[in-house]
């Protein structure tokens, strides 16, 4: 079988990279759209990975460790990212954008390394931590090769106490997270997010090239129907 049958006919393996905008002091998650779609640039503004830890503690914030995130999940389960989850940082909204995976490679995009800190056994983080810890110590952290890798490493893994109480619980593989050190410029053919009632606006006032919009707690053959340019009365009952 060839490999593109293969991943063709592979469900769980999504097309396309999913970036979804959230509210924040600065603004909303529309806002953050417009915003996105009117630089067509996507700003990395927070620090992640295996570092960040240690940087914040010290008061440090570099822009080699801030990232733009995107998830792999199938774009008729991103409605599964709107929901609040107990120990997540964010909530996120009904907007932003979607790029196919090429794309987002050619733009310097990669997967997230989800490394396990369950106990029982020897944690490969101890080993990141062994680079990351006297780059930082020695003020050799800057320029170090560790500090082009810390941001897509990040920690999984769950622990109880004895008498099974929940001592940390950070479980966030599912998102299959990709990101990109740094700002990401958006591709020519992009898919917009929004709710449905919003498309007609997003349309008119950022038609982009080749732009489409959808409604990311749409299902599949909402989805299809839509970008195959059916009106929503042709697929559904009224």
């Amino acid at each position: 079988m060839d490999i593109r049958e293969l991943l063709a006919r592979r469900t769980d393996l999504s097309t396309f990279l999913v970036h979804l905008t959230r509210d924040t002091p600065e603004g909303t998650a529309r806002q953050a759209l417009e915003s996105i779609l009117t630089y067509s640039t996507i700003e990395a503004r927070s620090m992640f990975g295996a570092a960040r830890g240690r940087l914040e503690k010290l008061g440090l914030m570099l822009d080699s460790q801030k990232c733009v995130c995107f998830t792999e999940t199938p774009l008729e389960f991103a409605h599964l990212l709107l929901s609040e989850l107990p120990n997540r940082d964010c909530t996120f909204r009904p907007y932003g954008v979607a790029i196919t995976k090429m794309a987002a490679r050619k733009g310097g995009v990669n997967p997230v390394w989800y490394v396990d800190i369950t106990p029982g056994h020897d944690w490969i983080t101890n080993e990141i931590n062994a680079l990351i810890d006297p780059a930082i110590d020695t003020g050799t952290f800057i320029g170090h090769p560790i500090e082009k890798i810390a941001p897509f490493v990040e920690q999984m893994g769950t622990q109880y106490d004895p008498w099974g109480n929940l001592k940390y619980r950070k479980e966030f593989w599912w998102e299959r997270e990709w990101r990109c050190r740094g700002n990401f410029t958006l591709t020519s053919r992009v898919i917009g997010l929004c709710p449905e009632e919003e498309i007609p606006y997003f349309t008119k006032n950022y038609p982009g090239m080749n732009m489409r919009y959808i409604d990311p707690r749409w299902g599949l053959e909402r989805i299809i129907a839509h970008l195959a340019g059916y009106h929503r009365d042709d697929v559904e009952l009224p």
